[in-house]
């Protein structure tokens, strides 16, 4: 039988329909296409170039770049020949970096661009492991110790030509419990911890998802979340194997664009992008003609009552019915085209909570979301809501094979077939986060209902102890906040304090609305001061804290001057917020408002 590895499954795959294509990607704006033999072809030449380089089974090589079709043949022939793929989130700060080409042996990098060989190249001489640079983009390279991607090849064809038989030779000696990939956790705190993960592991992912998500060849896939994001690499590999095209988005800007062109069934995503999408639609909403606007709003609240009560099984009267049929074809297909394509019937989401309300208004527009729950210690998902079985705010049910449970103190437990054994090079992290019957310990609260659903309340390192003794989950009150379209980012602060506090952030996109609305200047530091604008705020909190128990009220609140980015150091690759920096880093803000 052929092994169950990532290896031989993207080799087969692409043999199997050799002209059929394998992903599309932008470039002079044309979208032009790859095919699966182009692929195929490029995968292999990568791999034989890095055996020209001295790589062979078990070495690891490192990929600092944005997603790109170039990533994927990176990863496929560095993986066909056996070596381990070690992502670097390619917004990663120097320090990081060093440290992950340090710790995992990495022996050649691949940098996307000038860009990265500025934030690398003055680390070489402290790298004792990586003996080769390879850059992707080598527009405006300057002199130095690299090759770009096309030499490489060159190099991968002069050994096929010599060694016609090494690529099958390399590829079956490709076991499943070989490493495929380190992938470093974000790092909210400490150093990041390297996730060592298996071709076994990931294979096993991919086909429990496509067991539930049964998609069929010349379905189409948008690939614009960072491959170095364990949700987007389990899902390149998914399209792999059910035979899926992708669509390498140009930028996660062009997100929309991108959906417009490939038209897909369903959607993957972080809740940050939806939420962003969300606020684009109500920014052009509020722009639109008064009429418009009503008319909107009442197909919006009519697809809330429609969907509620679908959801929940219950019958849904004749006359809700026929409004919803004629918003329907007024309203939500209409929407539904403009913002993902004309086949769109799905959003699944996961690694981060999602606001009741954003699930709403999707549900309301006629898009199910299908949360789910993963860590990159568990190859992505490991509990998914299924287009069939699904239960709006839970994360859904385990996949196959698969265990969860709660633990005393009610963190949740984690075993199966996909979730990691160790962090690399760290058996004291490896020890510390197993039970001693073996479940992984994810560091989050929850519960399970009866039908095995289950549902998340919140990170156990974020519960918030305050100065009187009371245990408060900070998410579900940050999720109350967001709901406003003015607030894009909150934190709730109050551990060992009197009461909470929170920092706020404004959303970009509603801002510019709203003053031009208001008759004030587009300027974002000035308007988080601005008087009108603290007001509505300032009512908003206090609507909220009506729905809240006295100890969970926000008693205090800033907003700040600018959003929380990857770019200014407050948000991870991932786009989760660094709570801890951000404390430390607005720390008098915080002991004002407590003074």
């Amino acid at each position: 039988m052929t092994p169950r590895t990532i290896s031989h499954m993207q080799h087969d795959r692409m043999n199997a329909r050799p002209n059929a294509p394998s992903y599309f990607y932008y470039e002079n704006e044309t979208w032009k296409p790859i095919s699966n033999r182009e692929a195929s072809v490029g995968q292999t030449e990568i791999g034989m170039g890095l055996w020209s380089l001295g790589v062979r089974h078990g070495d690891r090589i490192a990929v600092m770049s944005n997603s790109r079709y170039e990533w994927d043949m990176i990863d496929g022939g560095a993986l066909g020949m056996g070596a381990c793929v070690v992502s670097i989130y390619p917004t990663s700060t120097a320090d990081a970096t060093d440290y992950i080409l340090n710790h995992s042996g990495s022996k050649v990098v691949f940098l996307e661009n000038s860009k990265h060989w500025e934030l690398v190249s003055p680390m070489l001489a402290n790298q004792p492991n990586l003996d080769h640079v390879v850059v992707i983009d080598s527009t405006d390279m300057p002199a130095g110790d690299w090759i770009d991607l096309d030499k490489l090849r060159s190099m991968g064809q002069e050994l096929l030509a010599e060694q016609p038989n090494l690529p099958n030779e390399a590829r079956d000696a490709v076991n499943p419990d070989d490493l495929a990939s380190l992938m470093y956790t974000s790092g909210t705190t400490g150093r990041p911890k390297g996730v060592a993960l298996t071709h076994s592991m990931l294979y096993t992912n991919v086909e429990a998802l496509q067991d539930i998500a049964e998609f069929e060849p010349g379905d189409t896939g948008v690939i614009y979340l960072p491959m170095s994001h364990i949700l987007q690499r389990v899902n390149v590999y998914l399209g792999r194997y059910a035979n899926v095209t992708g669509y390498f988005a140009p930028d996660i800007t062009e997100f929309v664009m991108t959906c417009q062109e490939a038209h897909p069934r369903s959607l993957s995503g972080v809740p940050r992008v939806f939420e962003k999408v969300h606020a684009r639609v109500m920014a052009g909403v509020e722009q639109a003609p008064e009429s418009r606007q009503n008319t909107f709003h009442k197909a919006i609240e009519t697809g809330k009552q429609y969907s509620r009560l679908a959801e929940a099984g219950e019958r849904v009267p004749f006359m809700l019915r026929m409004r919803n049929a004629l918003y329907e074809r007024l309203v939500f297909k209409p929407l539904r085209s403009r913002l993902f394509g004309d086949k769109v019937e799905f959003l699944t989401v996961g690694a981060a909570p999602i606001s009741k309300d954003l699930l709403e208004f999707y549900y309301a527009i006629g898009l199910p979301v299908l949360e789910g729950y993963g860590l990159t210690e568990t190859c992505s998902p490991i509990t998914l809501n299924r287009p069939d079985s699904r239960k709006i705010g839970t994360v859904g049910q385990p996949l196959p094979g698969s265990e969860v449970k709660i633990a005393s103190d009610g963190e949740i437990l984690l075993k199966g077939p996909s979730v990691f054994q160790m962090y690399y090079e760290n058996e004291e992290a490896t020890a510390d986060s197993f039970t001693e019957d073996g479940f992984f310990m994810s560091g989050d609260i929850g519960e399970v209902d009866k039908d095995g659903f289950l549902r998340i309340t919140d990170r156990k390192k974020y519960l918030i102890i305050t100065a009187a003794g009371k245990n408060i989950a900070p998410a579900p009150i940050e999720q109350k906040l967001l709901q406003h379209p003015l607030i894009g980012q909150v934190v709730v602060h109050g551990d060992q304090r009197k009461f909470l506090s929170a920092l706020l952030t404004l959303d970009p996109e509603s801002l510019e609305v709203w003053a031009e609305q208001n008759g004030k200047q587009f300027d974002h530091a000035s308007l988080s001061e601005d008087a009108d604008l603290a007001a509505e705020i300032e009512q908003f909190v206090k609507d909220v804290n009506s729905g809240l128990a006295q100890y969970e009220t926000i008693k205090k609140y800033e907003i700040l001057p600018l959003e929380f980015t990857v770019e200014n150091g407050f948000l991870t690759p991932s786009m989760k917020l660094k709570r801890k920096v951000i404390e430390q880093e607005y720390v008098g803000v915080l002991d004002g408002m407590y003074a």
